[in-house]
């Protein structure tokens, strides 16, 4: 009885902790080798917050309609750890729609008129839906957690360090 509830209890806590998979990249696992064979993409630079290659994606080689752009981020490990996309905004009813039913819902804003958003969990991935309201695009993004950490960290120095030199000219 115990062997069965250890196997129980260690298959949901893998699934709990499985980050998710989109347009067949997995996030946290897929390498810039696997990723490389996937696609035919363009090295776009160094991401400043990571510091690991940024890829672009040619949107052709991807079957969803809608799909703008497409940017695959990588760890100094060669793990992915964020995709960044963006779509038409008439998709964002759809993929939200899609996505609350695959992923935790952590939070929504979606006004009649205005700019609408959503995140959900998954794993070690937060993913967020952005539409502005004044525009015809909208972002879908798939981030690790330990990048956006280190984002939030990065952008609060940066402001922190804004503030205190337009500080010292006053």
């Amino acid at each position: 009885m115990k062997k069965g509830i250890v196997l129980t209890l260690s298959l949901l806590s893998s699934t709990v902790f499985a980050d998710p998979t989109v347009f067949g990249m997995e996030l946290g696992k897929t390498t810039e080798e696997q990723f490389k064979t996937m696609y035919s993409a363009t090295h776009t630079g160094t991401n400043k917050y990571s510091s690991g290659n940024m890829y672009s994606v040619p949107v052709g080689s991807i079957n969803f309609e809608g799909l703008q752009d497409v940017t695959a981020i990588f760890g100094t490990d060669g793990k992915l750890l964020a995709v960044l996309t963006t779509l038409s905004k008439s998709k964002f009813e759809y993929l939200h729609g899609t996505l609350g039913k695959k992923y935790t819902l952590l939070n929504q804003k979606i006004p009649f008129v205005g700019d609408k958003s959503a995140s959900y969990k998954n794993g070690l991935t937060k993913i967020t839906l952005d539409a502005p309201h004044m525009s015809f695009e909208m972002s879908m993004n798939y981030i690790r957690d330990d990048l956006m950490k280190k984002f939030d960290q990065e952008s609060q120095a940066e402001n922190q360090k804004k503030k205190s030199n337009e500080a010292s000219q006053l």
